[in-house]
């Protein structure tokens, strides 16, 4: 399928041209979602020695409790990075970051992402940060601005238009 066949529906009518993200917009976004992830986390860290400090308010429990929220922390929080990740790109494909930018992830195709393909893009992500950020930084040359895990999963970061 050419590319003028993909961007003409059935009734004839011309689909506009995506306007796809640039690296300075998606790295803006995935700032914001780094600052929210920890901010995030580290009021659930901070609940979890309140309640723990609750059961004993004497401050030689308050040390074993913090002792135990970094090591909760350091199991804890690459699954909680995933489940923000793969549920709101799965959900809505866009992230609270994203949101505020004004971009959403969709399909090569235009639809809608999967929560599958959600997935392969969370892992694509981190073959994208393995080799320096180098799978990043492809997305300053690459003709629909696209990164490695862009590639692998078949998607596009795309300027949310209004409708």
């Amino acid at each position: 399928m050419t590319s003028r066949e993909r961007d003409t529906p059935t009734n004839g009518q011309t689909r506009p041209q995506p306007q796809y993200a640039g690296f300075l917009a998606r790295g803006m976004a995935l700032g914001i979602d780094i600052l929210l992830i920890h901010l995030l986390y580290f009021c659930c860290l901070c609940a979890t020695v309140a309640v723990l400090w609750g059961y004993s308010p004497h401050w030689l429990v308050l040390i074993p409790s913090i002792l135990f929220c970094l090591l909760l922390f350091v199991f804890t929080f690459p699954l909680f990075v995933a489940v923000y990740f793969l549920t709101l790109h799965g959900w809505q494909g866009q992230t609270l970051g994203k949101m505020f930018m004004g971009l959403t992830v969709v399909r090569a195709d235009g639809g809608e992402v999967t929560p599958g393909l959600a997935f392969l893009r969370f892992i694509g992500f981190f073959l994208s940060l393995l080799p320096l950020g180098l799978g990043f930084l492809w997305s300053i040359v690459d003709r629909e601005k696209c990164a490695w895990h862009d590639h692998l999963a078949a998607t596009r970061v795309v300027v949310k238009t209004s409708s």
